[in-house]
């Protein structure tokens, strides 16, 4: 058992450098006791007795809090043991699983007269979420009787690890802690929902790294191995997600779990508890700008409220803190901003991170394990009570602020957004069921629409803008989410000097242009519209046919093919449009020959087409009316491909998550994850498709495996370049893609880094003489006699001052469009445009005709950047550059992608054309 020696271990190094130390550092003012010193000895809750009865952290795993780091499987024996305690103060919630089967838990704590109420509280809590079907007096009952419900969430990154810690102790001192008023107001007048542990398969790597790396004492030593993690550290999930930003995409099966928690609790109050790194001190709110435009007056006040309280506790025990730097609340997919949007006061906390047990700061103090429990414990009670106290006024400024939501929509110029279920069926459902699971009120029209000169089909779905949820459903279906204008201005101040940006993430998420779907505004009252609920599609029935079935291409004709592949399928693929029985089809629809299937093709197909949405039409003649016929060698074969996702040290790990997230759960295509140091062992025959996730392979690729690998191309085999990745296969000696990353004055971008400093100006001597000492007298030429010297003229100090060999601007996360070959069979299923994700500072050339296609060019003009901030000089570097490069390389391609089209997992646009690239460049 590591876990118990250590903690003994532990306490002996606390000890020991508190002796060391404390002579060392000067007294402390106020008499505050030295940060991450003495301050481990501290208390956590000073004179509070506690209950015999319930169980301590010790008496059921063997240590103190703080003396180690608890794994997953801890947590959950604890949880049980505090439940199994005290029955009638608890209930533990499993609201879900992660991808690698560990529970998620919730323990909801409140009095036992709350919790003998649970259920009809539940109901109560739901209720006040829709206001539409409250009257006065209901609220007022509902308010003067309800708890206020406050949710903690704890560790969402595996690697920020002491909110775990606090979070079992939360549980303990609120159930354990005798005749304290504090904690009888909290369970009173609260409902304390603990989430301990978020993220249990990247705290399960982190410990185990960080056991596998530890000695007989921990070490502080930021550089020893305890701390230093390998690839792909702990901080993301099994599929290497960050879900801190993924609670609007909710691709994530933990993710899916907490919304759907929230839409059955709706809390009040919601803080998520992080770490930071290990020099600074603690955050809690009020947070950074930018705010979010859709953040009440309200809501600020309420930071405010809970953020003095904090500070008036931390204060009390001489806790350093911050408050309105770094962490912002402007886009909506944090896990305290989305509950923000439902009306919700959503904050988070961010402790300095021991990443371990004890942690040398560069002044020599130490912080330790036990530090960041004690301040995440301090915050997290400090909150609950907080909130208890103002229980009544927090309820109904939530009730508040969803009835304005309401209102706000209702009148608004847009009273609802009408989504038809254009040429990707499959698409526009996963569109709209995302919202859905959102908790936002979705119609379908049982009646066509007239909207200016077009008319929509019966079934468009519509979506009301005046609902409980509507400011988040402005926030991810208006593109146009400012940010103040004293914010962008400083932005723009701080870049022109070359000092980093504030800006936390992206600053672009706008849902339809990332799924690529069309949402019409719609400005007349819903009411107009005679509507229903969405229906259940029916199942599909296919009928035999004599000569097969053709199926349109799109994000659900591609998930169709994986699979009827799997079943053992023959499928064709069509490079050129047909018009056949008189309905025309675009480049790349699928084939599927009676001829070549199996008998049970037509209730294989129905079955596959149900579960996909997707369109499968029937045909009993070949001949066409125009086009390409369908015995053409224009119609290919589609291969199941093989596929290798390069895997682990160099390549960005959040990249290769994305990938193979899209590759296995979105599209279910089978994927064999290789480290690229056992690249040389592979053999490539037995592989399709390669891809190289976004990294830095400059010496990761090289020699023989480089050889290996441009040989397997020009044998057949189609490469796949993501980002950093593309730019490393332009490089001088990769030689693997005929484009060139460019500077910011638009020259191209060296092949490698300078190995020396800057070179000296015309003239200047390197050596130590009085040449190199700066004196005027050692450089000036000798005057002439009877010459008059000219006058010098003012150098443009901006032009003297910029770097010679300078990147393009950086963009902080912006949507701009992109125009599509669509002769090309890559751009299948689209409509010759998407939206791509720009976030970094790369710039491409255009591959030259002769060597390739740029298959996907950035737009140029007023209308290039669909949603976020991009400066100008972005812009005008980007214009007409490429997004996606396909160039052949005897008989197989490289095709490059200059961003990364799989970011977070919600651009659906961008995600069909890797998925192209993947399933159909093997047939070509």
């Amino acid at each position: 058992m590591i876990g118990p020696v250590r903690a003994v271990s532990l306490a002996v190094v606390l000890t020991g450098l508190t002796a060391s130390l404390s002579s060392a550092q000067p007294p402390s003012s106020a008499g505050a006791p030295t940060p991450g010193a003495a301050s481990a000895l501290l208390p956590f809750a000073p004179g509070v007795r506690y209950d015999a009865s319930v169980p301590t952290l010790q008496q059921v795993l063997g240590y103190e809090p703080g003396q180690v780091i608890t794994p997953p499987d801890g947590v959950v024996a604890y949880l049980r043991a505090l439940a199994q305690a005290a029955p009638t103060r608890t209930r533990l919630i499993e609201y879900g699983k992660t991808w690698e089967g560990r529970p998620l838990l919730v323990l909801a704590i409140a009095s036992a007269e709350r919790m003998a109420q649970l259920d009809t509280v539940q109901q109560g809590l739901v209720r006040l979420a829709d206001p539409r079907g409250v009257s006065a007096g209901d609220q007022q009952r509902l308010i003067a009787s309800l708890p206020v419900a406050v949710w903690l969430m704890h560790a969402v990154h595996g690697n920020e690890i002491s909110s775990t810690d606090a979070a079992l102790l939360e549980a303990y001192h609120l159930l354990a802690a005798r005749d304290d008023p504090q904690v009888t107001q909290i369970l009173r007048d609260a409902l304390v929902l603990i989430d301990p542990l978020q993220n249990p398969d990247g705290r399960a790597r982190f410990v185990a790294t960080n056991a596998q790396g530890a000695g007989v004492e921990p070490d502080p030593d930021p550089i020893a191995a305890e701390h230093n993690e390998p690839w792909p550290g702990g901080r993301a999930n099994h599929y290497l997600f960050d879900m801190n930003r993924d609670w609007f995409a909710q691709s994530q099966l933990e993710t899916r779990g907490r919304t759907r928690f929230f839409l059955q609790w709706y809390p009040q109050v919601v803080v998520d508890l992080h770490e930071m790194g290990g020099e600074s001190s603690y955050y809690f709110a009020p947070p950074a700008d930018p705010l979010n435009p859709h953040i009440s007056s309200q809501q600020v006040g309420w930071f405010n409220t809970i953020g003095r309280a904090n500070a008036a506790r931390f204060d009390e025990r001489g806790f350093p803190y911050f408050i309105r730097e770094v962490f912002d609340s402007f886009y909506p997919g944090y896990g305290e901003s989305w509950p923000i949007f439902h009306g919700a006061i959503g904050m988070t906390y961010e402790m300095a991170s021991s990443r371990g047990l004890v942690y040398r700061r560069t002044d020599d103090t130490v912080l330790s394990y036990r530090d960041g429990v004690l301040r995440h414990f301090t915050a997290a009670i400090t909150t609950a009570a907080t909130a208890a106290a103002n229980r009544e006024q927090l309820l109904g400024d939530f009730v508040a602020y969803r009835r304005a939501a309401v209102a706000d929509g209702e009148k608004s110029r847009t009273r609802a957004w009408l989504v038809p279920a254009g040429a990707d069926p499959s698409r526009t459902h996963r569109f709209v069921q995302l919202l859905r699971d959102q908790g936002f009120d979705v119609l379908q029209s049982a009646e066509a629409i007239a909207i200016g000169t077009r008319t929509l089909a019966a079934g468009t779905y519509v979506i009301p803008a005046g609902q409980p949820a509507g400011r988040l459903l402005q926030n991810l279906l208006d593109p146009a989410i400012a940010q103040p204008e004293a914010f962008v201005k400083e932005q723009d101040r701080r870049r022109r000097k070359r000092l980093p940006d504030q800006m936390y993430d992206v600053t672009a998420w706008h849902l339809p242009s990332a799924f690529d779907v069309e949402v019409v505004p719609f400005e007349r009252p819903v009411s107009g519209i005679r509507t229903q609920a969405v229906a259940t599609a029916p199942a599909i029935a296919l009928p035999a046919a004599r000569v097969g079935y053709v199926m349109p291409w799109g994000t659900g004709a591609a998930a169709l093919v994986v699979a009827a592949q799997k079943a053992g399928v023959k499928v064709r693929f069509a490079d050129a449009g047909f018009t056949i029985a008189g309905r025309a089809y675009p480049v790349g629809s699928a084939i599927i020959r009676t001829s070549d299937n199996a008998a049970d093709l037509p209730a294989s197909l129905s079955r596959l087409a149900t579960e996909h949405r997707t369109e499968v039409v029937p045909i009993d003649s070949a001949f066409v009316d125009d086009g390409i016929s369908l015995g053409s060698n224009e119609v290919v074969v589609l291969k199941a491909p093989r596929v290798l996702l390069a895997w682990d040290t160099p390549t960005s790990s959040q990249s290769a998550g994305w990938a193979r997230y899209v590759l296995e759960r979105r599209y279910g295509q089978r994927v064999t994850a290789v480290r690229v140091s056992a690249l040389a062992m592979v053999d490539l025959s037995r592989i399709d498709v390669v891809v190289l996730p976004s990294g830095q392979y400059t010496q990761a690729i090289t020699g023989p495996v480089l050889q290996r690998l441009k040989d397997w191309v020009t044998g057949g085999g189609t490469l796949i370049t993501v980002a950093d990745a593309t730019r490393w296969a332009t490089r001088e000696g990769v030689a693997l893609l005929d484009t060139t990353p460019e500077l910011r004055d638009g020259r191209p971008e060296p092949s490698s880094p300078a190995t020396g400093g800057a070179s000296a100006p015309a003239g200047a001597s390197s050596g130590s003489g009085p040449a190199a000492s700066g004196s005027a007298a050692a450089t000036r030429p000798p005057a002439t006699p009877g010459a008059t010297e000219s006058p010098r003229q003012p150098i443009d100090h901006e032009k003297a001052i910029t770097p010679k060999d300078e990147p393009p601007v950086q963009t902080s996360g912006a949507l701009m469009r992109a125009t599509l070959d669509t002769e090309h069979w890559l751009t299948a299923g689209t409509d010759g445009e998407v939206q791509v994700l720009v976030e970094g500072t790369r710039v491409f050339s255009p591959i030259t005709i002769d060597k390739g296609r740029n298959v996907g060019t950035f737009a140029s003009g007023d209308g290039a950047v669909v949603a976020g901030l991009m400066w100008p000089e972005a812009k005008t570097a980007l214009a007409s550059k490429p997004f996606l490069i396909v160039q052949p390389r005897g008989r197989g391609y490289v095709i490059a992608f200059t961003e990364d089209p799989n970011h977070r997992a919600f651009l659906e646009g961008t995600e069909l054309l890797f998925i192209n690239a993947v399933l159909l460049g093997t047939a070509h």
